[in-house]
């Protein structure tokens, strides 16, 4: 994969994962994840487990239509390699804490603003965080009830592990078509959702694992810098959802791979890769929704 195609895939990750964000600060106000993704039963496989928890607060503003959400998450990331390798025991261990808050308003005609801004650090905090830790993600939509089945979403976002200095669009089209289906089509996300039971909703699923993580301390490999890690992993499969009590869900999900990518970086300079196989994965996820 050359340069362009690898920026390609960035891009497409990181919009997955603030598309994924931007629905969960919709309709969430707390939830757990758990996601095993692949195996370590060969030199070019790498395990990855990832535990998250997250809260959400929204506040009704004065305005009518007016809410602000605040929104925190920590996410763990376990690296299980296929060999022993001593220069790798500050590489098994990553961590991810945000805090987003966002902004939504009801317009004219159907329409409604939902704003978000969210510093995050990722990093293995084998030492104090610095600013070079820090990292900020934005987002702006506009979301268009067209009827009561029917809505549209138009926007833009921006983060800094793109390295592209410029918002990046983002937009969909979701439709339910007699009760039992369901679809969200557009760019970055495709989903389509069928309803079995009164509670019960199985479907197509995308999963993505990893992030840009910066390193508390500079390591080197063969004498080349290191200070941060590139882990990106994404899958297909299917899910089924099942509405437990009231407001509480249950998500489980499962496929496989197509795209893995896992490499040690000096700033955005490449100095060493993983061929990874593509693989299986499984999520397991318990949210409280509003």
């Amino acid at each position: 994969m050359d340069r362009k195609q690898r920026k390609i895939v960035i891009l497409l990750f990181t919009l997955l994962i603030s598309s994924s964000i931007h629905a969960q600060m919709e309709k969430e106000l707390a939830g757990v994840d758990f996601v095993r993704l692949g195996s370590n039963n060969s030199a070019n496989s790498v395990r990855f487990d990832r535990f998250s928890i997250r809260f959400a607060m929204p506040f009704r503003l004065k305005k009518e239509g007016s809410l602000l959400i605040s929104k925190f998450e920590y996410a763990q990331t376990n690296i299980d390699y296929p060999f022993a390798d001593a220069n790798l025991n500050e590489l098994e261990r990553f961590h991810t804490i945000s805090y987003s808050i966002g902004y939504m308003r009801k317009l004219k005609n159907n329409w409604a603003l939902m704003a978000m801004v969210s510093p995050k650090i990722s990093s293995n905090l084998t030492s104090s965080v610095q600013w070079k830790d820090v990292r900020l993600m934005g987002m702006l939509m506009f979301i268009k009830k067209v009827n009561p089945n029917m809505n549209l979403q138009i926007g833009a976002m921006y983060s800094e592990t793109t390295g592209i200095p410029a918002p990046l669009p983002m937009f969909s089209f979701m439709w339910k078509y007699k009760e039992k289906w369901s679809f969200n089509l557009g760019f970055p996300r495709f989903q389509i959702k069928y309803k079995v039971a009164k509670n019960t909703e199985i479907g197509t699923n995308l999963t993505m694992v990893g992030d840009n993580y910066t390193l508390s301390k500079t390591l080197y490999n063969e004498e080349k810098k290191m200070d941060n890690v590139r882990i990106m992993n994404m899958g297909g499969g299917l899910q089924l959802n099942q509405k437990l009590y009231k407001m509480i869900n249950l998500k489980l999900s499962s496929g496989f791979t197509f795209n893995r990518r896992f490499e040690f970086l000096d700033d955005r300079d490449r100095i060493m890769k993983f061929d990874l196989d593509n693989d299986w994965f499984m999520k397991l996820g318990v949210s409280i929704g509003l």
